[in-house]
């Protein structure tokens, strides 16, 4: 089921994943995706957790079927005030299932509006062991402000190298929208998100989050370091679970029953 929430004159693309045996008034689980990527990134772990909650995957400003930023802007705040819009239109406060870049925009609704998340699961969040940005490459910066968006794009993909051998292929809906996802992400989020430092403090003492995720195919890379700093400044459980960065996307079942496993506790 699908529909729209306005915010500041920026329109936000819902999926609302709805089972026949869930009440309308069970509890919420929103689903905040990360870089290059839009909300059709939660499609195969929403089906399964629509089991037990009502689940709403998002596309981000810039992304997706949501429109462009009415107000040009993409930093944090402007995307934590769409996460909250969408948190205030199905009825707050819900559950937030944040990936990668997404866990910023979770981590500063925490700062923001911590009234408004129940319960929040990070996976992977986007820092470094120090707790702020991963770090923006100056040439990637570069390249941007020449306006060699796609150039930039094709790199910062390439650096990634962290693939799943048993994620599946990519999916038509998928494809959809890849180009728009990667090039708004580059354009307009890279430079901020890339250097952001979350407010680690408001974060702990909201006592929201309950658990990071971290992919057992990412133990050795950078990101094992910046995932375990994260769960020590939230002082909240390290969970591993099967599969890499994507591995919310990649294995849909397995990391289904982590998250039913921490929001059930």
């Amino acid at each position: 089921m699908d529909f729209t929430v306005e915010n500041a004159g920026t329109t936000i693309a819902c999926r609302e994943y709805v089972s026949p045996d869930v009440s309308s008034d069970a509890p919420a689980l929103v689903c905040v995706h990360g870089a290059c990527v839009d909300g059709v990134f939660f499609d195969g772990i929403a089906r399964e957790l629509a089991r037990d909650y009502r689940v709403i995957a998002y596309d981000r400003r810039g992304c997706g079927e949501s429109g462009d930023a009415a107000d040009g802007r993409y930093d944090l705040a402007a995307q934590a005030a769409d996460l909250q819009a969408v948190i205030e239109h199905i009825d707050a406060p819900a559950n937030v299932l944040a990936h990668s870049a997404g866990t910023l925009v979770a981590l500063e609704l925490l700062r923001a509006e911590p009234h408004l998340v129940a319960r929040a699961i990070l996976h992977e969040p986007a820092v470094s062991a120090e707790g702020a940005g991963m770090g923006a490459a100056p040439v990637l910066l570069d390249m941007i402000a020449a306006g060699k968006v796609s150039r930039a794009l094709r790199l910062f993909l390439g650096a990634l190298g962290d693939l799943d051998p048993e994620a599946p292929g990519t999916t038509e809906a998928e494809v959809k929208h890849a180009l728009r996802n990667g090039r708004c992400f580059m354009a307009n989020e890279y430079g901020t998100n890339m250097t952001y430092a979350p407010d680690w403090e408001r974060a702990r003492a909201s006592k929201a989050v309950s658990a990071v995720f971290l992919g057992e195919l990412s133990v050795d890379t950078p990101r094992e370091a910046g995932t375990r700093a994260a769960a020590e400044y939230l002082d909240c459980p390290l969970v591993t679970i099967p599969g890499a960065h994507n591995g919310l996307r990649d294995r849909p079942v397995t990391a289904a029953n982590a998250v039913r496993d921490v929001l059930e506790r």
